[in-house]
């Protein structure tokens, strides 16, 4: 019977969800895209979601992942009608940091980029056989690239630093081990402290966001360090495993530094239909208390004042080039 009640929850979510805010542009600043298809993909879901839903997302923030396709950037923004802005990745274990820094920061400069994309990750997933190994985002070898950056003035969006680590019965096939995720959590506060010029948004929250006492130590970290901003991408699915109040409060304290993201990408024409339900999903449980996340929370029902910062104001802060393509 429970099951079958959690199953009526998340149907209830999707097809009685109608936003309350259409008014409200909403800016995804986490998005992957690997084409031009992606791009046409996206512009689908989001005209489903304000036919259906009544939502209003507006632009995106995308890693251009061209992959063996012969498409280049200027092909993606135009299939994207002036809606994407894109950060240069780099997810190749970090060979070549140590040397390509001038590339990276002629590209945010002069190559159409708004920023550098960094997965950092769990290094277990990251590296390669063979590969020298930089365990720790702090690792001095790092050092001369960030210096750089920050001197540069380059926007670091997105970074990915660890990955989830939840409470004892919950740790899913992640970092499961606690001292290795706060050895990598450390890491980064070193990183964020030493280079307080170098503007940080933390992709998922930082991964700091997956138990009470994780949140305690994110607050801590935004009212230390005021070059750090997170995005909330791929972390709502998480919000079961903390306390409904103090994920609430967390996000009306720190308002002004929580961008909205989600992480979806790469999905085909046949997605279109499911991926809108997901972004729906995502704004249910920021807008309203509906059953959410397939039944397993009550959505946040935060005030519009909020939802506007993190929906598209704390990014007009961030993103060059955004106000310009939003009209605003």
């Amino acid at each position: 019977m429970t099951v079958n009640i959690i199953a009526l929850g998340s149907l209830f979510a999707q097809v009685q969800y109608k936003s309350k805010y259409p008014d409200i542009p909403i800016v995804d600043v986490h998005v992957h895209i690997r084409a031009g298809v992606d791009v046409t993909n996206y512009l689908k879901v989001s005209e489903v979601i304000k036919q259906q839903y009544g939502s209003n997302l507006a632009n995106f923030i995308g890693f251009f992942e061209p992959r063996d396709e012969p498409v280049t950037l200027a092909d993606v923004k135009a299939a994207g009608k002036n809606r994407f802005l894109f950060a240069v990745r780099n997810f190749n274990e970090h060979k070549g940091f140590f040397d390509n820094s001038g590339e990276i920061i002629e590209k945010v400069q002069n190559g159409g980029y708004i920023g550098l994309k960094f997965w950092f990750g769990d290094p277990s997933r990251r590296l390669q056989p063979g590969v020298a190994g930089i365990t720790r985002i702090d690792d001095p070898r790092l050092a001369p690239f960030f210096s750089k950056l920050e001197k540069a003035n380059v926007l670091m969006t997105s970074l990915h630093i660890a990955d989830p680590n939840g409470p004892f019965d919950a740790r899913q096939n992640w970092m499961k081990d606690p001292v290795f995720y706060w050895e990598q959590i450390r890491a980064f506060e070193n990183v964020v402290a030493k280079y307080p010029d170098l503007t940080i948004v933390a992709a998922h929250c930082a991964w700091i966001i997956c138990q009470d006492a994780q949140i305690d130590y994110l607050r801590y970290m935004l009212s230390t360090y005021p070059n750090l901003y997170v995005d909330l991408s791929a972390t709502l699915q998480y919000m079961h495993l903390v306390n409904h109040d103090n994920i609430r409060d967390f996000y009306i304290e720190y308002q002004d530094r929580i961008l909205f993201g989600s992480d979806f990408g790469r999905f085909a024409e046949d997605a279109i239909q499911s991926t809108a339900n997901r972004f729906a999903d995502h704004f249910a449980t920021l807008e309203t208390d509906l059953p959410v996340n397939r039944g397993r929370s009550e959505g946040l029902n935060l005030p519009r004042e909020v939802l506007e910062k993190i929906y598209y104001k704390n990014a007009l802060k961030l993103y060059p080039g955004l106000k310009e393509m939003m009209g605003l």
